[in-house]
């Protein structure tokens, strides 16, 4: 962490995090958050928790935010107070009505290696939000037994690589090809031929290059 950030007392992070997330297009530096997600400490957690129950759908998105990267994850990828947050996390999907909290619900869930949520995250698969969408496609690697990725799970990836949106459908295929394993071969081979007319360039390469591989055993 920066010297000036560690500087910074919780409340001060706390507000400049929230200034820079409503100007935030998933792509610009944030790095007041950042330093929160540095700070794992139970008054950090607290204050996000609280957030995550605000009235105001900022806050609520900001302490989905906090909770999704705080602390350093373990070797099993779970997070410091990954064992409390879970089930805060789920239990939110079922409250939350707006889609650009619920995205950072489901991405929290993700980056928390919630594997228990993975039926709860599944129900948003058709949701009409496309990043909602993007978020349960981006989710679902961490989610998914390791060695055998659930039959829901692979189906809901495949349902994802003919979404609209060509971002979804590429970390969709990208999940199944190179982040999954013990998925069922027929059902993946049949996906990736499905793409191989996609129009997104970046798409197309990659079925193709999964599918040629198959294809020579």
């Amino acid at each position: 962490m920066r010297s000036g950030l560690a500087e910074m007392s919780d409340a001060e992070l706390f507000a400049a995090a929230a200034a820079e997330i409503p100007e935030d297009d998933y792509l610009d530096p944030v790095p007041h958050l950042v330093a929160l997600h540095e700070r794992p400490t139970r008054q950090v957690f607290a204050t996000a928790v609280r957030l995550l129950t605000d009235d105001d759908p900022d806050a609520r998105e900001l302490g989905a935010r906090v909770l999704r990267e705080l602390g350093p994850r373990d070797d099993e990828g779970r997070r410091p107070f990954g064992a409390e947050a879970i089930p805060l996390l789920v239990g939110r999907l079922d409250q939350e009505r707006d889609p650009r909290v619920l995205q950072w619900v489901i991405s929290a869930l993700g980056f928390n290696c919630a594997r228990e949520a993975l039926g709860e995250v599944l129900r948003f698969t058709g949701h009409p939000n496309r990043w909602v969408r993007f978020h349960v496609a981006a989710a679902l690697p961490a989610l998914v037994d390791p060695d055998r990725i659930e039959p829901g799970a692979l189906e809901a990836l495949r349902t994802l690589c003919g979404d609209e949106e060509a971002d979804t459908r590429y970390y969709a295929l990208h999940a199944m090809v190179e982040e999954i394993s013990g998925a069922d071969p027929e059902l993946v081979t049949r996906s990736l031929a499905d793409l191989l007319d996609d129009p997104d360039e970046q798409i197309r390469e990659l079925a193709r290059t999964h599918l040629t591989a198959v294809d020579r055993g």
